[in-house]
């Protein structure tokens, strides 16, 4: 037969004996590679060899990944025109722009190689180039009506396009010609996204038998019996998922929600630690937090915030938290910075100002104190502890409950040169060589409120008698129209009036 006539039968040959009329198609030395390829275990280009090989393709990582490629490389150099070898190579490139390329090639060397539409209609799938896909996938099916992966991988198009029911059609016709994990499980994706919950739960109680230690079996399985209501046995899946894969967040996090919802509390403590630590957001220290709190666990709560922190520095919710409670503990250094940072953020946060009132008046900084107390009151005037608190420091330093008044500036500071008189007189009973002189600058404005008192000189040197003249000061209301800085002098000795 003439090298023309052989050629023009190749050509013509049917779609059904597509494989055996590769063989009869090539060279000799092409066939005599094949020879040599078939006594490999699976037989590479067989339809089980090429199904295998594309599917470790798709799953090999990191170092097993370039061991296949560098294979198929140096498979394709030997024989660059050999289209099963230019394709596996291609199919196993990273860079998808260039496999697509690549397998383009190998349709113009063949244009009746099925994988080539396959591994396109992949990509295309992969870029969401859905139509494309589609003309790719047609081809494949025409080539190929009996090969599994055909049909699964074109199943899985259709549901990532969002055609969940034909995707059913697609993954069961896969099925029936060759079991498989991988389509069985997108067939279970189908039918839920199908609204066929029944049958979904069913496919997945399947591949848990079939693949225990499947990943995405357990963690979908969960999910889907949570949704159905079967907390419990959805708690069992997450478990094992979580066993498979040490790493996995989002499965943890889950169990611990369930584990809530299913009120076994201490589980869910162990369930969220678990989750938390392995997790880099602030959600599931915020979600412990509120598990320690419907709890009553402080220490929990105090555990969850402070690793909230170390992941947001500056949250407030966490700060707004911790800061009274390091207060409570004693830990004035720490409680400080957070609420300073409450209210920075929350300039009228009322637990923040009253906490802040309380921390100075821990640390005697009792002017600090009063003017943040009064700041709640300001805000919230009948705020209860900031009322009994500011009223306590008023009787400790002798601030008058009622401002002082008066019809003109010299009455008023009259008025309260006599109350501190008598303060004094009975602050010797006490320390009978106290005596000297001060001195308080008092700013006025128009309406008589008074704006600012500076101690600008005092060498009496007791904090309550200067607490209590600058305080009753402040709260002075002075008559309209004499707004001024004042100087307010007196001397203070034993004897004096």
């Amino acid at each position: 037969m003439g090298k023309k006539a052989w050629k023009v039968m190749c050509a013509g040959a049917g779609t059904a004996a597509l494989l055996m009329l590769f063989v009869a198609c090539q060279t000799t030395s092409q066939r005599e590679e094949a020879r040599s390829a078939s006594v490999r275990p699976a037989g590479l280009f067989t339809l089980a060899g090429m199904t295998q090989a594309i599917i470790e393709i798709e799953t090999a990582k990191g170092e097993a990944r370039k061991v296949l490629q560098q294979r198929y490389e140096k498979d394709f150099k030997a024989a660059p025109k050999h289209p099963f070898k230019r394709f596996l190579w291609a199919y196993s490139l990273d860079d998808r722009n260039q496999a697509w390329q690549e397998m383009s090639k190998v349709t113009k060397l063949n244009d009746r190689f099925l994988w080539a539409y396959l591994g396109m209609g992949i990509i295309l799938d992969q870029w969401k180039v859905y139509d494309q896909a589609q003309t790719n996938f047609d081809l494949a099916l025409k080539l190929g009506p009996k090969v599994a992966l055909v049909h699964g991988r074109y199943g899985r198009m259709l549901l990532h396009k969002g055609d969940a029911v034909s995707a059913m059609a697609a993954l069961e016709t896969s099925l029936r010609l060759s079991e498989s994990v991988a389509c069985r499980l997108d067939l279970a994706r189908a039918q839920v996204a199908a609204g066929k919950q029944t049958e979904a739960l069913g496919s997945y109680a399947m591949l848990a038998e079939k693949a225990p230690e499947n990943f995405l079996v357990q963690a979908e399985r969960g999910t889907l019996l949570a949704q159905a209501g079967k907390k419990a046995e959805a708690v069992e899946s997450l478990e094992l998922a979580a066993k498979i894969d040490p790493g996995a967040y989002p499965v943890r996090r889950q169990r611990g929600k369930l584990l809530v919802e299913l009120q076994r509390q201490d589980e869910a403590v162990a369930a969220y630690q678990d989750a938390c630590g392995v997790g880099k957001d602030d959600v599931c220290w915020r979600e412990l937090a509120a598990l320690g709190k419907t709890q009553g666990d402080l220490a929990l709560q105090v555990q969850a915030y402070e690793r909230l922190l170390e992941i947001i520095p500056e949250d407030v919710e966490a700060h707004s938290f911790l800061a009274p409670v390091y207060l409570e503990q004693g830990a004035i250094e720490r409680a400080l910075p957070s609420f300073r940072l409450v209210l920075r953020e929350k300039p009228d946060d009322l637990d923040g100002t009253f906490g802040l009132g309380r921390l100075f008046e821990k640390g005697e900084e009792f002017t600090k104190s009063m003017e943040a107390y009064g700041r709640v009151l300001e805000l919230k005037p009948d705020h209860e502890g900031a009322s009994k608190a500011l009223r306590g420091l008023f009787v400790r330093f002798h601030v008058l409950p009622e401002p002082i008044t008066g019809k003109s500036p010299a009455k008023v500071f009259s008025l309260n040169q006599a109350h501190l008189s008598k303060v004094y007189k009975d602050l010797l009973k006490q320390s009978p060589r106290l005596k000297g002189e001060m001195m308080l600058k008092v700013t006025v404005d128009e309406e008589g409120d008074v704006q600012a008192v500076v101690v600008a000189k005092d060498t009496v040197g007791h904090s309550g008698l200067s607490l209590c003249a600058e305080w009753n000061l402040l709260r002075s209301k002075f008559p309209a129209g004499f707004g001024a800085t004042y100087d307010f002098a007196l001397g203070l000795k034993p004897g004096s009036k």
